[in-house]
């Protein structure tokens, strides 16, 4: 017996289910529905309970459609964000450090693999974890070598994270201890762009930032899984963007 499909097959099962059930049966079934949700099977019996309307379903489909092109927008403007980056690190006008990207790569690996097994992987997500392993390649290449405390202290979080996941067997604590080890693991990047705002690119950062709008509003559920990345996002890159644009306004 098949117990899971892929969340975009499951969307189009219970959009097919719908239309099928508002087309050919009367408001009040005695019958047995199958619905999906989430990639699992779940039955459920409507005796005698009017089937939804069909209005709010059709309007349902539309706002889900709508968030799934701003889901792919912020994937498309996060991979974007990066191009100025490498483009500087190719013209060595930049030294990434090798062990931070692989903090950073792995982290955002960590949390994309446990939204996938939620079902709640968003663009911003995918084209994060694309574009750190991208610049990681790079860093190999040109970065600079050495482990910092920050860098071995986000390594043991992001060990933790998978530990609690399979003694759990749970992935919403490895996407929660990889997001909380990443926040803390930039505040050293805020210090740094505090104190000099040059050394970070604003466009950068700018277009991060408004895929992370995106993002928010394109979050299907409110559970941890699905909006947890993307408010941790915002407010890591809503931080940045106070520290580049109002903080040297101030001085």
């Amino acid at each position: 017996m098949i117990s899971r499909y892929s969340p975009f097959f499951s969307n189009l099962v219970i959009r097919r289910l719908g239309e099928h059930a508002f087309q050919s049966s009367p408001p009040h079934l005695s019958s047995e529905l199958f619905l999906v949700s989430n990639g699992e099977i779940v039955l459920k019996k409507l005796r005698g309970k009017p089937l939804l309307h069909p209005t709010p379903m059709g309007s349902r489909g539309t706002e889900s459609k709508m968030k799934e092109t701003f889901s792919v927008i912020a994937g498309i403007l996060t991979v974007v964000s990066l191009i100025p980056y490498i483009r500087a690190i190719l013209r060595k006008e930049t030294k990434p450090a090798k062990a931070s990207w692989l903090i950073w790569a792995s982290l955002n690996s960590i949390i994309l693999v446990g939204m996938f097994f939620k079902g709640s992987v968003n663009g911003q997500i995918l084209g994060s974890v694309i574009g750190n392993w991208i610049v990681l390649v790079l860093a190999l290449k040109r970065g600079t070598p050495g482990w910092t405390r920050i860098d071995k202290s986000c390594l043991c979080g992001a060990v933790i994270g998978i530990v609690l996941w399979k003694l759990f067997d749970d992935p919403v604590f490895g996407i929660a201890t990889s997001l909380i080890v990443a926040f803390f693991g930039s505040i050293p990047t805020f210090v740094s762009a505090w104190k000099d705002s040059s050394r970070e690119n604003k466009l950068a950062w700018t277009i991060v930032w408004v895929s992370c709008v995106f993002t928010i509003v394109a979050i299907p559920r409110w559970t941890v899984a699905d909006a947890a990345q993307p408010i941790v996002f915002l407010v890591n890159d809503t931080i940045m963007m106070y520290i580049l644009y109002i903080h040297p306004r101030r001085k």
